[in-house]
């Protein structure tokens, strides 16, 4: 049995885990051997686990290291899944517009929060389709985008009541959010105030049009 994951525990293991506007680098611990690092234009931990994963079986199946670094830096990112663009303005944006769950936009938002160096703006509706469960998941994720974002702009009025109140737990700033009736809206309050050293989430449930 082969162990792969993200801590020493691991057989293969990622360790200095850095994001950046080309996409994540790391390094895979590999038994009896020295560290591969990896580039991909992937993001998030969960990205991160299934290369060392494939990595750990490209090791046993004998490829060799530059194979392996290849093979990962073409991996390509499925549309509207963490999906790392260029904006015309010299921007980032971080395309996870596609329908998502909690799981899925705490992963997002963390990704957020590792570019520390740029102005982090989220444009999300929150978490829809969610039944009972829905106030308790968008204040969560209120709370989540507090700790990760400068700035939030909220789709909907109604949508936004429960991240409202994620955020005011956290004593977020009122002057940093936005609640916008429409994504055309939110759009155009983006580019008020993003310039060449912002980066974009927009996360869940967004038409894939916006660009």
């Amino acid at each position: 049995m082969i162990k792969f994951g993200l801590s020493k525990e691991a057989d293969y293991y990622a360790r200095n885990i850095n994001i950046t506007e080309r996409g994540s680098i790391f390094e895979v611990v590999i038994p009896g051997k020295d560290p591969i690092t990896i580039k991909t234009k992937l993001l998030g931990k969960l990205n991160v686990l299934n290369i060392v994963c494939a990595v750990a079986i490209a090791d046993k199946l004998g490829l060799s290291e530059e194979e392996i670094k290849t093979g990962a830096r073409y991996i390509k990112a499925v549309p509207h899944r963490l999906e790392l663009k260029q904006n015309v303005n010299g921007s980032i944006i971080i395309d996870d517009a596609y329908n998502s769950n909690n799981r899925g936009a705490k992963m997002a938002l963390e990704v957020l929060k590792n570019f520390e160096n740029k102005k982090r703006i989220l444009i999300t509706p929150g978490i829809v389709e969610l039944g009972d469960k829905s106030e308790e998941i968008n204040s969560e994720l209120g709370r989540n985008a507090a700790d990760s974002s400068d700035f939030v702009i909220l789709v909907g009025a109604k949508q936004a009541v429960p991240i409202l109140k994620g955020l005011k737990e956290k004593n977020y700033p009122d002057a940093k959010i936005f609640i916008a009736k429409n994504l055309q809206e939110a759009l155009s309050k983006m580019n008020q105030i993003v310039d060449n050293n912002s980066v974009v989430l927009l996360e869940n449930d967004l038409p894939d049009n916006y660009l």
